[in-house]
């Protein structure tokens, strides 16, 4: 019995190098007329010394200069409104902001008193173990300072 001959070879190989343009040119464009040439660096000025005022003039051209309030918006219906919606407010006092009153902080007196209570009851245990109730009031007169002031917020 007879082999089925091979297939053919595949063949593979590169994409052509050309691309299709998405957007060609215009032929009217400027950028593709004139072959791009070397930058002439700075061109020394025949007056002598630049002034901030000659940079300006050069770069505003027939521009305006920045920060000029020659076109400035005109009153219309809406600006009426508004002054109106102000001056309605400020007759009943709805922009007149008064800070509340500042309420005193109770966290002085709320440390003072678990200074004196924690401690007090790590001296009671001072009498049982006095190396754990010393090690102990440390702890907690650290953790409690750092808590109080550090940690929690003002209430």
């Amino acid at each position: 019995m007879q082999d089925k001959p091979d297939p053919p070879r595949k063949t593979y190989g590169f994409k052509p190098r050309e691309f299709d343009r998405a957007n060609p040119s215009r032929p009217d464009d400027p950028f593709d007329a004139a072959p791009p040439t070397r930058d002439p660096g700075i061109v020394a000025a025949d007056s002598g010394a630049i002034d901030v005022n000659d940079l300006i003039r050069s770069g505003a051209g027939a521009a305006r200069p920045l920060g000029s309030k020659a076109t400035a918006n005109p009153s219309n219906d809406i600006h009426a409104m508004l002054r109106e919606n102000l001056a309605r407010a400020d007759a009943a006092g709805l922009n007149n902001v008064t800070l509340p009153p500042k309420r005193t902080s109770k966290r002085t007196r709320d440390y003072l008193l678990l200074l004196f209570g924690g401690n007090l009851v790590l001296a009671v245990a001072f009498v049982l173990q006095p190396v754990f109730a010393g090690a102990g009031i440390v702890l907690y007169n650290i953790g409690l300072a750092w808590i109080m002031w550090l940690v929690m917020d003002k209430y």
